[in-house]
């Protein structure tokens, strides 16, 4: 059965990238796992592997930050929650809030060695 949103439905609040990618989306499980943190980012984290420390230093970060990260699908709740996939060094973070969202932004903005595709 594929996700259809409520004509009555608030898809107004999130980031752009949220309202982009997953409003209007008709995927249950990405509304499963991003709409309790619409406040979506696309962060630079380099790559995931346990070697790279900007990705290590992220996660802690965060979760010193914001507490425990979410993990929708699996019915854990949280305030943030880090997509499953980095594409070239880029990941999708999602935040309860757009203060929260506007905290991450400012305390990880991209290397300036680093250009956005």
């Amino acid at each position: 059965m594929k996700y259809r949103p409520s004509k009555n439905a608030e898809v107004a609040t999130g980031s752009d990238l949220y309202q982009r990618q997953i409003a209007e989306c008709e995927d249950e499980l990405m509304h499963k796992v991003w709409d309790n943190t619409p406040w979506m980012i696309d962060a630079y984290t380099g790559s995931i592997s346990r070697d790279n420390e900007r990705y290590q230093e992220i996660m802690e970060w965060c979760r010193d930050q914001f507490g425990p990260e979410a993990w929708p699908i699996h019915g854990k709740p949280g305030d943030w929650h880090c997509g499953g996939a980095t594409v070239h060094g880029w990941t999708w973070l999602g935040f309860a809030t757009k203060e929260m969202m506007d905290k991450f932004a400012a305390a990880w903005p991209v290397p300036d060695e680093v250009t956005k595709i």
